[in-house]
């Protein structure tokens, strides 16, 4: 017979199982939401760079008008002091996810793009028009397909 002064202690804590059901628990969810985190954040990436297009689209008009002829590189564009200086900045820098460039440009026609780069996951390109027209798409794998979110 035990006395009552005697009451039998218990251990607070996690037992084993249960913290190796949270850490599985968790690494479920993890497992779910990082390919949504990844696709999110190149979709923003997507949308900068067909942004970074309608700048270019919008400085090579002003660059007609000026000189009744498009030009023919982003440099042309920057030097004119169209294009704000860090545009190109970025562009040079390592972790760049876009390539930038002037494909074909005469007196009535141009057009530019967009090259995914650095990335071994995503891959593709986005293209302007001189009438503004934005075309292409990013391709992920596995099929996964990202388009600007204004087209």
């Amino acid at each position: 017979m035990r006395s009552p002064n005697s009451a039998i202690r218990r251990q607070s804590g996690f037992t084993l199982i249960e913290l190796t059901v949270v850490v599985m628990v968790m690494g479920v969810l993890l497992a779910y939401a990082a390919p949504l985190f990844q696709k999110a954040f190149e979709q923003s990436r997507v949308d900068l760079a067909a942004a970074n297009l309608e700048s270019v689209w919008t400085a090579e008009r002003l660059y007609w008008a000026q000189n009744r002829t498009f030009a023919t590189s982003v440099g042309d564009l920057e030097s004119s002091g169209l294009l704000d200086p860090s545009f190109l900045n970025s562009m040079s820098s390592p972790s760049a996810a876009f390539s930038y460039a002037i494909g074909a440009a005469d007196a009535t026609t141009f057009s530019a793009a967009a090259t995914r780069v650095n990335s071994g996951h995503w891959s593709g390109q986005l293209s302007i028009t001189e009438q503004g027209t934005l075309s292409g798409q990013i391709d992920g794998t596995p099929s996964e397909v990202i388009i600007p979110s204004r087209t």
